[in-house]
Protein backbone atom coordinates (compact mmCIF):
# COMPACT_ATOMS: atom_id res chain seq x y z
CA UNK A 1 0.00 0.00 0.00
CA UNK A 2 1.13 3.74 -0.52
CA UNK A 3 2.00 6.64 1.43
CA UNK A 4 -1.11 7.71 3.31
CA UNK A 5 -2.77 11.04 4.75
CA UNK A 6 -5.87 10.68 6.97
CA UNK A 7 -8.03 13.93 7.50
CA UNK A 8 -11.03 15.38 7.04
CA UNK A 9 -12.71 16.02 3.70
CA UNK A 10 -15.47 17.89 2.21
CA UNK A 11 -17.12 19.23 -0.92
CA UNK A 12 -16.98 23.32 -1.81
CA UNK A 13 -20.65 23.86 -1.99
CA UNK A 14 -21.00 21.92 1.20
CA UNK A 15 -18.43 23.01 3.84
CA UNK A 16 -20.05 21.71 6.72
CA UNK A 17 -20.74 18.39 5.82
CA UNK A 18 -17.21 16.81 7.13
CA UNK A 19 -16.26 12.93 6.67
CA UNK A 20 -13.34 11.69 7.61
CA UNK A 21 -10.90 9.43 5.62
CA UNK A 22 -7.48 8.40 3.85
CA UNK A 23 -5.57 9.82 0.92
CA UNK A 24 -3.45 6.86 -0.43
CA UNK A 25 -1.26 6.70 -3.24
CA UNK A 26 -1.89 4.02 -6.13
CA UNK A 27 -0.53 3.33 -9.27
CA UNK A 28 -1.00 6.05 -11.78
CA UNK A 29 -3.12 8.18 -9.00
CA UNK A 30 -4.66 8.71 -5.70
CA UNK A 31 -7.50 6.75 -3.89
CA UNK A 32 -9.48 8.40 -1.75
CA UNK A 33 -11.52 6.52 1.25
CA UNK A 34 -14.23 8.01 3.48
CA UNK A 35 -15.77 6.51 5.97
CA UNK A 36 -19.64 8.82 5.61
CA UNK A 37 -20.96 10.33 2.35
CA UNK A 38 -19.96 13.58 0.84
CA UNK A 39 -22.96 13.69 -1.33
CA UNK A 40 -26.84 13.81 -0.92
CA UNK A 41 -28.02 12.49 -4.26
CA UNK A 42 -25.52 9.38 -4.67
CA UNK A 43 -28.16 6.51 -4.93
CA UNK A 44 -28.36 4.93 -1.23
CA UNK A 45 -28.99 1.45 -0.97
CA UNK A 46 -30.89 1.32 -4.31
CA UNK A 47 -27.79 1.38 -5.89
CA UNK A 48 -24.93 3.36 -7.37
CA UNK A 49 -25.55 6.17 -9.52
CA UNK A 50 -23.18 7.76 -11.66
CA UNK A 51 -22.43 10.95 -10.68
CA UNK A 52 -20.06 13.97 -12.13
CA UNK A 53 -16.81 14.38 -11.82
CA UNK A 54 -16.47 16.23 -8.06
CA UNK A 55 -14.31 18.41 -6.60
CA UNK A 56 -13.20 17.58 -2.87
CA UNK A 57 -11.33 19.66 -0.32
CA UNK A 58 -9.84 18.21 2.76
CA UNK A 59 -7.23 18.93 5.33
CA UNK A 60 -4.35 16.23 6.60
CA UNK A 61 -2.29 17.19 9.76
CA UNK A 62 -2.98 20.95 8.68
CA UNK A 63 -2.29 21.01 4.87
CA UNK A 64 -4.66 21.88 2.71
CA UNK A 65 -5.53 19.70 -0.24
CA UNK A 66 -7.79 19.83 -3.31
CA UNK A 67 -8.85 16.96 -5.15
CA UNK A 68 -10.14 17.31 -8.75
CA UNK A 69 -11.69 15.37 -11.18
CA UNK A 70 -13.12 12.46 -8.77
CA UNK A 71 -14.91 9.56 -9.71
CA UNK A 72 -17.13 7.96 -7.36
CA UNK A 73 -16.20 3.87 -7.84
CA UNK A 74 -17.90 2.32 -5.37
CA UNK A 75 -20.39 3.04 -2.14
CA UNK A 76 -20.58 -0.15 0.27
CA UNK A 77 -22.37 0.08 3.54
CA UNK A 78 -24.35 -1.76 6.18
CA UNK A 79 -27.99 -3.08 5.66
CA UNK A 80 -30.07 -0.19 7.12
CA UNK A 81 -32.97 -2.98 8.37
CA UNK A 82 -30.29 -4.04 10.83
CA UNK A 83 -29.24 -0.79 12.04
CA UNK A 84 -31.27 2.06 13.02
CA UNK A 85 -29.37 4.64 11.18
CA UNK A 86 -27.10 3.51 8.88
CA UNK A 87 -25.86 6.81 7.47
CA UNK A 88 -22.43 7.04 9.14
CA UNK A 89 -21.48 3.78 8.21
CA UNK A 90 -21.17 3.53 4.62
CA UNK A 91 -17.95 3.68 3.05
CA UNK A 92 -17.27 6.08 -0.64
CA UNK A 93 -14.22 5.18 -2.72
CA UNK A 94 -13.24 7.72 -5.40
CA UNK A 95 -10.64 7.61 -7.53
CA UNK A 96 -8.96 11.07 -7.73
CA UNK A 97 -7.80 12.82 -11.21
CA UNK A 98 -5.22 15.34 -9.83
CA UNK A 99 -3.98 16.60 -6.53
CA UNK A 100 -3.17 20.14 -5.43
CA UNK A 101 -1.49 20.34 -2.23
CA UNK A 102 -1.28 23.26 -0.14
CA UNK A 103 -4.72 25.40 -0.76
CA UNK A 104 -8.04 25.17 -1.60
CA UNK A 105 -8.92 26.12 -5.53
CA UNK A 106 -11.71 25.41 -8.02
CA UNK A 107 -11.51 24.20 -11.73
CA UNK A 108 -12.24 27.92 -12.45
CA UNK A 109 -9.14 29.19 -10.35
CA UNK A 110 -6.59 31.22 -12.56
CA UNK A 111 -3.01 31.12 -11.80
CA UNK A 112 -0.66 33.83 -13.13
CA UNK A 113 2.47 31.30 -13.63
CA UNK A 114 3.29 27.77 -13.22
CA UNK A 115 6.91 26.06 -13.05
CA UNK A 116 7.79 22.26 -14.10
CA UNK A 117 10.17 19.84 -15.12
CA UNK A 118 9.93 17.21 -17.82
CA UNK A 119 11.79 13.93 -17.21
CA UNK A 120 13.01 13.59 -20.66
CA UNK A 121 13.80 17.37 -21.06
CA UNK A 122 17.30 17.49 -20.08
CA UNK A 123 18.47 14.51 -23.04
CA UNK A 124 16.00 16.94 -25.85
CA UNK A 125 17.79 20.21 -24.20
CA UNK A 126 21.81 19.17 -25.96
CA UNK A 127 22.53 22.75 -25.48
CA UNK A 128 21.32 23.59 -22.35
CA UNK A 129 24.55 23.58 -20.91
CA UNK A 130 23.87 20.44 -18.51
CA UNK A 131 26.82 18.59 -17.54
CA UNK A 132 25.68 15.73 -15.46
CA UNK A 133 24.56 15.55 -11.93
CA UNK A 134 27.36 16.62 -9.81
CA UNK A 135 30.02 19.10 -11.05
CA UNK A 136 32.62 21.71 -9.14
CA UNK A 137 31.17 24.79 -8.13
CA UNK A 138 32.13 27.72 -10.27
CA UNK A 139 33.17 25.30 -13.26
CA UNK A 140 30.89 27.16 -15.79
CA UNK A 141 28.36 29.60 -16.29
CA UNK A 142 24.49 28.12 -17.25
CA UNK A 143 23.27 29.43 -20.63
CA UNK A 144 20.60 31.94 -21.39
CA UNK A 145 16.98 31.31 -20.83
CA UNK A 146 15.20 30.82 -23.67
CA UNK A 147 11.68 32.77 -23.61
CA UNK A 148 9.09 32.69 -26.43
CA UNK A 149 5.65 34.75 -26.00
CA UNK A 150 2.90 32.63 -26.79
CA UNK A 151 -1.01 33.22 -26.38
CA UNK A 152 -0.21 36.12 -24.50
CA UNK A 153 2.33 34.85 -21.72
CA UNK A 154 5.81 33.70 -22.32
CA UNK A 155 7.18 30.12 -22.21
CA UNK A 156 10.54 30.14 -20.58
CA UNK A 157 12.93 26.89 -20.82
CA UNK A 158 16.53 27.35 -19.04
CA UNK A 159 19.04 25.64 -16.38
CA UNK A 160 18.49 25.73 -12.91
CA UNK A 161 21.51 25.41 -9.98
CA UNK A 162 20.86 23.14 -6.91
CA UNK A 163 24.07 23.63 -4.75
CA UNK A 164 24.83 21.07 -1.52
CA UNK A 165 27.15 22.46 0.97
CA UNK A 166 28.04 19.41 2.89
CA UNK A 167 30.78 19.15 5.63
CA UNK A 168 33.13 17.01 3.40
CA UNK A 169 31.93 18.36 -0.43
CA UNK A 170 30.41 20.62 -2.17
CA UNK A 171 28.35 19.85 -5.11
CA UNK A 172 26.27 21.24 -7.64
CA UNK A 173 23.44 20.05 -9.84
CA UNK A 174 21.29 21.59 -12.64
CA UNK A 175 17.42 21.43 -13.48
CA UNK A 176 16.22 22.07 -16.66
CA UNK A 177 12.96 24.04 -16.06
CA UNK A 178 10.15 25.36 -18.29
CA UNK A 179 7.99 28.03 -16.68
CA UNK A 180 4.98 29.78 -18.14
CA UNK A 181 3.34 33.11 -17.33
CA UNK A 182 0.11 34.54 -18.57
CA UNK A 183 -1.08 37.80 -16.85
CA UNK A 184 -4.60 36.95 -17.89
CA UNK A 185 -4.33 33.67 -16.08
CA UNK A 186 -4.38 29.93 -16.64
CA UNK A 187 -6.41 27.35 -14.70
CA UNK A 188 -5.02 23.99 -14.25
CA UNK A 189 -6.88 22.25 -16.78
CA UNK A 190 -5.69 25.48 -19.21
CA UNK A 191 -2.36 24.80 -17.99
CA UNK A 192 -2.37 21.06 -18.99
CA UNK A 193 -3.95 21.57 -22.08
CA UNK A 194 -2.23 24.19 -23.47
CA UNK A 195 1.17 23.94 -21.95
CA UNK A 196 2.07 20.81 -20.20
CA UNK A 197 0.42 18.26 -22.22
CA UNK A 198 1.73 19.90 -25.75
CA UNK A 199 5.32 20.03 -24.40
CA UNK A 200 5.41 16.92 -22.48
CA UNK A 201 4.14 14.91 -25.53
CA UNK A 202 7.05 17.18 -28.14
CA UNK A 203 9.95 16.05 -25.54
CA UNK A 204 8.26 12.39 -25.87
CA UNK A 205 8.54 12.04 -29.62
CA UNK A 206 11.91 13.63 -29.32
CA UNK A 207 13.18 11.21 -27.05
CA UNK A 208 10.98 8.32 -28.19
CA UNK A 209 10.44 7.03 -24.92
CA UNK A 210 7.18 7.68 -22.34
CA UNK A 211 8.30 11.30 -20.03
CA UNK A 212 6.14 12.53 -17.64
CA UNK A 213 5.72 16.09 -15.85
CA UNK A 214 6.83 16.67 -12.02
CA UNK A 215 7.78 19.32 -10.20
CA UNK A 216 4.68 21.15 -11.07
CA UNK A 217 4.16 24.66 -9.22
CA UNK A 218 1.55 27.09 -9.64
CA UNK A 219 1.48 30.79 -8.44
CA UNK A 220 -1.49 32.12 -7.27
CA UNK A 221 -2.72 35.66 -9.01
CA UNK A 222 -0.94 38.39 -8.13
CA UNK A 223 1.52 36.66 -5.80
CA UNK A 224 4.22 39.06 -4.31
CA UNK A 225 7.33 40.45 -6.22
CA UNK A 226 11.32 41.54 -4.93
CA UNK A 227 12.48 39.72 -2.61
CA UNK A 228 9.28 38.17 -1.03
CA UNK A 229 9.10 34.31 -1.39
CA UNK A 230 5.96 33.26 -3.42
CA UNK A 231 3.32 31.07 -1.88
CA UNK A 232 3.34 28.51 -4.91
CA UNK A 233 0.65 25.33 -4.96
CA UNK A 234 2.20 22.13 -5.89
CA UNK A 235 0.32 20.05 -8.00
CA UNK A 236 0.49 16.36 -8.09
CA UNK A 237 3.15 16.31 -5.75
CA UNK A 238 5.46 12.87 -6.34
CA UNK A 239 6.65 11.61 -2.50
CA UNK A 240 9.72 9.64 -2.67
CA UNK A 241 12.13 8.92 -5.26
CA UNK A 242 12.24 11.00 -8.52
CA UNK A 243 12.15 9.36 -11.67
CA UNK A 244 15.41 8.60 -12.93
CA UNK A 245 16.29 10.88 -15.88
CA UNK A 246 16.11 9.25 -19.02
CA UNK A 247 19.38 7.70 -20.65
CA UNK A 248 20.07 9.35 -24.25
CA UNK A 249 19.77 6.41 -26.91
CA UNK A 250 21.06 9.07 -29.37
CA UNK A 251 23.69 11.60 -30.26
CA UNK A 252 22.36 15.22 -29.67
CA UNK A 253 20.45 16.90 -31.79
CA UNK A 254 18.06 14.40 -31.35
CA UNK A 255 16.28 12.98 -34.83
CA UNK A 256 12.77 14.30 -33.97
CA UNK A 257 13.46 17.49 -31.71
CA UNK A 258 13.52 21.07 -33.26
CA UNK A 259 16.94 22.96 -33.53
CA UNK A 260 17.25 25.25 -29.89
CA UNK A 261 17.73 28.07 -32.38
CA UNK A 262 14.25 27.66 -34.47
CA UNK A 263 12.46 27.14 -31.06
CA UNK A 264 10.86 30.54 -30.74
CA UNK A 265 9.15 29.81 -34.08
CA UNK A 266 8.71 26.60 -33.94
CA UNK A 267 7.31 26.10 -29.80
CA UNK A 268 4.46 28.51 -30.40
CA UNK A 269 3.10 26.67 -33.97
CA UNK A 270 3.52 23.47 -31.82
CA UNK A 271 1.23 24.51 -29.20
CA UNK A 272 -1.37 25.45 -31.76
CA UNK A 273 -1.08 22.58 -33.64
CA UNK A 274 -1.20 20.43 -30.06
CA UNK A 275 -4.50 22.07 -29.22
CA UNK A 276 -6.63 21.92 -32.84
CA UNK A 277 -5.29 18.02 -32.91
CA UNK A 278 -5.33 16.77 -29.73
CA UNK A 279 -6.89 13.45 -30.35
CA UNK A 280 -4.12 12.79 -32.78
CA UNK A 281 -1.13 13.57 -30.79
CA UNK A 282 -2.17 11.67 -27.80
CA UNK A 283 -2.72 8.73 -30.35
CA UNK A 284 1.04 9.14 -31.31
CA UNK A 285 2.85 10.31 -27.89
CA UNK A 286 5.33 7.25 -26.95
CA UNK A 287 3.25 5.64 -23.33
CA UNK A 288 4.67 3.66 -21.14
CA UNK A 289 2.17 0.26 -22.03
CA UNK A 290 -0.29 -0.06 -24.99
CA UNK A 291 -3.51 -1.02 -24.06
CA UNK A 292 -5.61 -3.43 -25.89
CA UNK A 293 -5.13 -5.88 -28.84
CA UNK A 294 -3.17 -5.11 -31.75
CA UNK A 295 -6.73 -4.65 -33.79
CA UNK A 296 -7.91 -1.94 -31.06
CA UNK A 297 -4.87 -0.11 -31.68
CA UNK A 298 -4.90 -0.25 -34.89
CA UNK A 299 -8.20 1.52 -35.04
CA UNK A 300 -7.47 4.20 -32.63
CA UNK A 301 -4.51 5.25 -34.55
CA UNK A 302 -6.05 4.89 -38.14
CA UNK A 303 -9.39 7.05 -36.91
CA UNK A 304 -6.71 9.72 -35.18
CA UNK A 305 -5.38 9.97 -39.15
CA UNK A 306 -9.10 10.59 -40.31
CA UNK A 307 -9.59 13.20 -37.42
CA UNK A 308 -6.51 14.78 -37.77
CA UNK A 309 -6.78 15.22 -42.02
CA UNK A 310 -10.03 16.51 -41.01
CA UNK A 311 -8.73 19.31 -38.41
CA UNK A 312 -5.53 20.05 -41.38
CA UNK A 313 -7.35 19.93 -44.84
CA UNK A 314 -10.93 21.83 -45.21
CA UNK A 315 -14.19 19.83 -45.99
CA UNK A 316 -15.37 19.76 -49.64
CA UNK A 317 -17.69 22.07 -49.93
CA UNK A 318 -19.16 20.51 -52.68
CA UNK A 319 -20.06 16.88 -53.55
CA UNK A 320 -20.81 16.42 -57.18
CA UNK A 321 -21.14 12.64 -57.00
CA UNK A 322 -23.63 12.85 -54.30
CA UNK A 323 -25.73 15.29 -56.32
CA UNK A 324 -25.74 13.04 -59.35
CA UNK A 325 -27.00 10.69 -57.33
CA UNK A 326 -29.68 12.25 -55.32
CA UNK A 327 -30.86 13.30 -59.27
CA UNK A 328 -31.18 9.53 -60.18
CA UNK A 329 -33.29 8.87 -57.38
CA UNK A 330 -35.47 12.20 -57.96
CA UNK A 331 -36.02 11.00 -61.87
CA UNK A 332 -36.35 7.31 -61.14
CA UNK A 333 -39.72 5.89 -62.54
CA UNK A 334 -39.09 2.49 -61.33
CA UNK A 335 -38.54 2.96 -57.75
CA UNK A 336 -39.63 5.83 -56.22
CA UNK A 337 -37.89 7.52 -52.84
CA UNK A 338 -39.02 10.84 -51.07
CA UNK A 339 -37.61 13.52 -50.45
CA UNK A 340 -36.45 12.13 -47.22
CA UNK A 341 -35.50 9.04 -48.45
CA UNK A 342 -33.21 11.28 -51.33
CA UNK A 343 -31.74 13.07 -48.49
CA UNK A 344 -30.53 10.23 -46.76
CA UNK A 345 -29.23 8.49 -49.46
CA UNK A 346 -27.46 11.72 -50.49
CA UNK A 347 -25.80 12.20 -47.31
CA UNK A 348 -24.78 8.70 -46.60
CA UNK A 349 -23.41 8.93 -50.69
CA UNK A 350 -21.29 12.61 -49.02
CA UNK A 351 -20.09 10.86 -46.24
CA UNK A 352 -17.84 8.79 -48.11
CA UNK A 353 -17.02 10.85 -51.28
CA UNK A 354 -13.97 11.50 -49.19
CA UNK A 355 -13.04 7.81 -48.57
CA UNK A 356 -10.22 6.79 -45.73
CA UNK A 357 -7.87 5.60 -48.21
CA UNK A 358 -7.86 9.16 -50.00
CA UNK A 359 -7.58 10.82 -46.40
CA UNK A 360 -4.53 8.51 -45.43
CA UNK A 361 -2.42 9.26 -49.23
CA UNK A 362 -3.34 12.86 -48.64
CA UNK A 363 -1.45 12.53 -45.16
CA UNK A 364 1.25 10.72 -46.11
CA UNK A 365 2.14 13.03 -49.59
CA UNK A 366 1.95 16.23 -47.30
CA UNK A 367 5.20 14.01 -46.10
CA UNK A 368 6.92 15.83 -49.12
CA UNK A 369 8.13 13.25 -52.45
CA UNK A 370 11.62 12.86 -50.49
CA UNK A 371 10.11 11.55 -47.27
CA UNK A 372 7.48 9.57 -49.01
CA UNK A 373 10.39 8.01 -51.48
CA UNK A 374 12.46 7.19 -47.91
CA UNK A 375 9.68 5.78 -45.82
CA UNK A 376 7.51 3.76 -48.21
CA UNK A 377 9.52 2.67 -51.30
CA UNK A 378 7.21 3.73 -54.17
CA UNK A 379 4.19 1.86 -51.97
CA UNK A 380 2.15 4.62 -50.90
CA UNK A 381 -0.80 4.09 -52.38
CA UNK A 382 -1.06 0.47 -51.88
CA UNK A 383 -0.04 1.09 -48.06
CA UNK A 384 -3.40 3.98 -47.73
CA UNK A 385 -5.78 1.07 -49.71
CA UNK A 386 -4.77 -2.10 -47.42
CA UNK A 387 -4.50 0.16 -44.59
CA UNK A 388 -7.98 1.74 -45.47
CA UNK A 389 -9.59 -1.62 -46.19
CA UNK A 390 -8.21 -2.78 -42.71
CA UNK A 391 -9.51 -0.38 -40.59
CA UNK A 392 -13.17 -0.85 -42.33
CA UNK A 393 -13.28 -4.27 -42.01
CA UNK A 394 -12.49 -4.28 -38.29
CA UNK A 395 -14.48 -1.11 -37.31
CA UNK A 396 -17.75 -2.77 -39.44
CA UNK A 397 -17.09 -5.99 -39.09
CA UNK A 398 -18.02 -7.35 -42.21
CA UNK A 399 -16.20 -10.76 -43.75
CA UNK A 400 -13.97 -10.72 -46.08
CA UNK A 401 -12.25 -13.05 -48.92
CA UNK A 402 -8.98 -12.37 -48.71
CA UNK A 403 -8.99 -11.78 -44.53
CA UNK A 404 -5.99 -9.10 -44.62
CA UNK A 405 -7.45 -8.00 -41.28
CA UNK A 406 -6.40 -11.11 -40.17
CA UNK A 407 -2.54 -10.91 -41.04
CA UNK A 408 -0.72 -9.96 -38.06
CA UNK A 409 2.11 -8.82 -40.04
CA UNK A 410 -0.15 -6.26 -41.97
CA UNK A 411 -2.13 -4.88 -38.45
CA UNK A 412 1.69 -4.66 -36.87
CA UNK A 413 2.91 -2.49 -40.12
CA UNK A 414 -0.38 -0.43 -40.80
CA UNK A 415 -0.21 0.36 -37.71
CA UNK A 416 3.47 1.31 -36.91
CA UNK A 417 3.54 3.48 -39.96
CA UNK A 418 0.28 5.34 -39.58
CA UNK A 419 1.88 6.30 -36.65
CA UNK A 420 4.73 8.08 -38.07
CA UNK A 421 2.70 9.30 -40.77
CA UNK A 422 0.61 11.40 -37.90
CA UNK A 423 4.21 12.16 -35.62
CA UNK A 424 5.54 13.79 -38.70
CA UNK A 425 2.37 15.17 -40.37
CA UNK A 426 2.25 16.79 -36.94
CA UNK A 427 6.24 18.02 -36.79
CA UNK A 428 5.98 19.58 -40.48
CA UNK A 429 2.58 21.29 -39.41
CA UNK A 430 4.53 23.00 -36.33
CA UNK A 431 7.73 24.18 -38.83
CA UNK A 432 9.94 20.84 -39.29
CA UNK A 433 11.42 21.01 -42.79
CA UNK A 434 9.82 18.40 -45.06
CA UNK A 435 12.93 17.55 -47.22
CA UNK A 436 16.29 15.81 -47.57
CA UNK A 437 16.95 17.40 -44.26
CA UNK A 438 14.21 15.46 -42.55
CA UNK A 439 15.55 12.10 -44.54
CA UNK A 440 18.92 12.94 -42.60
CA UNK A 441 17.38 13.16 -39.26
CA UNK A 442 15.33 10.12 -39.97
CA UNK A 443 18.30 7.97 -40.80
CA UNK A 444 19.40 8.63 -37.35
CA UNK A 445 16.57 7.63 -35.80
CA UNK A 446 16.50 3.55 -35.12
CA UNK A 447 12.12 3.25 -34.58
CA UNK A 448 11.55 5.51 -38.63
CA UNK A 449 14.54 3.45 -39.80
CA UNK A 450 13.20 0.28 -39.26
CA UNK A 451 10.19 0.60 -40.24
CA UNK A 452 12.11 1.94 -44.14
CA UNK A 453 13.53 -1.12 -44.38
CA UNK A 454 10.46 -3.70 -42.96
CA UNK A 455 9.39 -6.44 -45.05
CA UNK A 456 6.85 -7.88 -42.67
CA UNK A 457 4.57 -6.46 -44.75
CA UNK A 458 4.19 -6.32 -48.65
CA UNK A 459 1.83 -3.41 -49.33
CA UNK A 460 1.75 -4.18 -53.36
CA UNK A 461 0.95 -8.07 -52.56
CA UNK A 462 -1.26 -6.93 -49.80
CA UNK A 463 -3.38 -4.51 -52.04
CA UNK A 464 -3.17 -7.48 -55.39
CA UNK A 465 -4.52 -10.18 -52.82
CA UNK A 466 -7.72 -7.68 -52.02
CA UNK A 467 -8.60 -6.87 -54.87
CA UNK A 468 -6.42 -8.69 -58.00
CA UNK A 469 -8.58 -6.36 -60.74
CA UNK A 470 -7.32 -3.10 -59.36
CA UNK A 471 -4.00 -3.86 -58.90
CA UNK A 472 -3.33 -6.33 -61.36
CA UNK A 473 0.18 -4.87 -62.49
CA UNK A 474 1.59 -4.72 -58.91
CA UNK A 475 1.56 -8.60 -58.67
CA UNK A 476 4.11 -8.64 -61.47
CA UNK A 477 6.20 -5.99 -59.75
CA UNK A 478 5.96 -7.90 -56.45
CA UNK A 479 7.07 -11.29 -58.13
CA UNK A 480 9.76 -9.90 -60.56
CA UNK A 481 12.64 -10.13 -58.16
CA UNK A 482 11.94 -13.29 -57.28
CA UNK A 483 12.14 -14.48 -61.26
CA UNK A 484 15.10 -12.58 -61.87
CA UNK A 485 16.51 -14.11 -58.24
CA UNK A 486 16.03 -17.42 -59.81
Amino acid sequence: MGEQRHGVWWTPDAPTVRVPGTLTTVDGGWQLDLIGTLLADWGGDTGLRLVPPTTIWGSCLGTSYTLQHCYLDDVTGVDPDVAESADDQWVMNWSVGSLVRGGHVTEATPFSAASFEITGLPAWWPLSGLRGPKVRAGTYTAPDDLSVPVGGGTITIGVREERHLGRRGKSLRERVVAMVDRPSGLTLDAIDKEVTGPLRALVAIGVDEPVSVLNLRVFPEGFPDGGARPQFLDVDPRDGEEPKALPSHAAAPLPLAPDVEDLPSFLPAWLEVARRCSVPLDAVEPRSSSSGSLQLQLLDVVNAAETLHRSLHPEPTEYPFAERVREVLKQSTTITFNSAERRTVRDAVKFTEVSLEQRLLTLAEDLGPEVCTWLFHDAIRPWAFVTARIRNALAHGFTTSDRVQEDPGALACALHLTEAVITLRLLIEAGLPSDASLVARLERHPGMRSLSRQTVADWPALAHRINPQQWPALEQESASPAESES
